[in-house]
């Protein structure tokens, strides 16, 4: 179905921007995949958008290593889910898999008692066996399966709809990306090693492959209605999303550093990442509906992406001009945002998205 903005809701200007845009990312959808990817690299200023103005040779090269890894990443692990028939247990399994390559055969921050710049109070909190667990269950099952893998494809699906379980890569682009992977994990190793004198070494390094070859097995045995929701329709408000997503980043944040700082136990710092972020995870599947939910859907990826915002703009705010890219680069992906929820609100209603409320679900369709 069509949908038509009101001229009066949408600036014409913008909005001939963006339609030109989707015309183009509809002819190349994996490109606009793979760009949406590292999303979570930029927002946050762990890669530095500054950089273009301050050092561009600097961030041509992270952004080539960004798209790389993020990029190939999650463009494979869409590509296993179409391929597979599987559902989103799969994609946050995956996500996990890629944490491990990312943070510990990549970056090494799993392994590395030294990286207080990196990892602040938790850099030496936690370690057992060389690896820090706390920093690896938030990392690992948290923050890379939520911002780096099903925050993109969730803003593919809506910008792109017509893409949902759709092939976007060849047997050929797979086996090229899974290659350039490979590659860039390797490379990450070798350059991050070198600039902070740090090597996890072989038995780590092993364990880690183990690790994501055990999960990978996981994700092609997972049920694929395994997370499905039950609900036809969204039983919880978008604003309820979006505080939700705003409200478990910053329970994750200063609950973790509060406990840490008091000199809690690192198995309970633990157990809090795995408790909130499973009951995060299933209220959502509880109440986010199987379809008319794209305006839920949109606010929850809103309220994931304004807790980012914050991070890079402020780490940034020092450069002076180099803050005109990350200005404009936050104001490009909010009114991405801005711009779905205009295309979506028309159909569900003014405030109320597609939210029925579990008490308006017929009996034959309440759990």
């Amino acid at each position: 179905m069509a949908v038509h903005t009101p001229p009066a809701l949408w600036a014409n200007g913008p909005r001939r921007a963006f339609d030109a845009g989707r015309a183009f990312f509809r002819a190349h959808p994996a490109l606009f995949l793979g760009l949406l990817a590292p999303m979570v690299e930029y927002l946050t200023g762990s890669t530095q958008i500054s950089w273009l103005v301050m050092n561009p040779p600097l961030f041509f090269a992270f952004l080539a290593q960004n798209l790389g890894s993020y990029g190939l990443a999650v463009l494979l692990i869409r590509e296993a889910r179409v391929r597979w028939r599987k559902g989103w247990a799969t994609v946050l399994i995956l996500g996990a898999a890629y944490g491990i390559l990312n943070e510990g055969i990549g970056a090494a921050t799993l392994f590395n008692p030294h990286d207080a710049g990196t990892l602040g109070i938790v850099a030496t909190y936690g370690h057992w066996l060389g690896v820090n667990w706390v920093w690896a269950v938030d990392l690992v099952l948290i923050i890379h399966p939520l911002f780096s893998v099903a925050l993109p494809l969730l803003i593919l699906d809506l910008t792109l709809p017509e893409t949902r379980g759709k092939s976007l890569l060849t047997p050929r682009q797979i086996r090229w990306a899974l290659l350039g992977l490979v590659v860039d994990g390797l490379g990450t190793l070798v350059f991050v090693g070198y600039v902070r004198s740090f090597y996890a070494g072989p038995i780590l390094w092993a364990g880690c492959a183990a690790a994501m070859g055990a999960l990978v097995g996981a994700s092609y045995l997972a049920r694929s209605d395994l997370l499905r929701p039950r609900d036809p329709r969204p039983t919880a408000r978008p604003r309820t999303f979006f505080l939700l997503a705003i409200g478990l980043f910053v329970l994750l944040t200063f609950g973790s550093d509060a406990l840490a700082s008091q000199g809690a136990a690192p198995e309970l710092v633990v157990l809090f990442f795995l408790v909130l972020g499973s009951l995060a995870l299933l209220w959502v599947v509880r109440h986010i509906g199987r379809s008319e939910n794209e305006l839920a859907l949109v606010a929850l990826c809103a309220g994931l992406v304004a807790v980012l915002l914050p991070q890079g703009f402020f780490g940034q705010l020092p450069t002076g001009i180099g803050m005109l890219p990350v200005v404009g680069y936050d104001l490009l992906v909010v009114l991405l945002l801005f711009h779905l929820w205009r295309r979506y609100r028309p159909l569900h209603g003014p405030d109320r998205g597609a939210y029925v409320g579990r008490e308006a679900l017929r009996p034959s369709q309440a759990p």
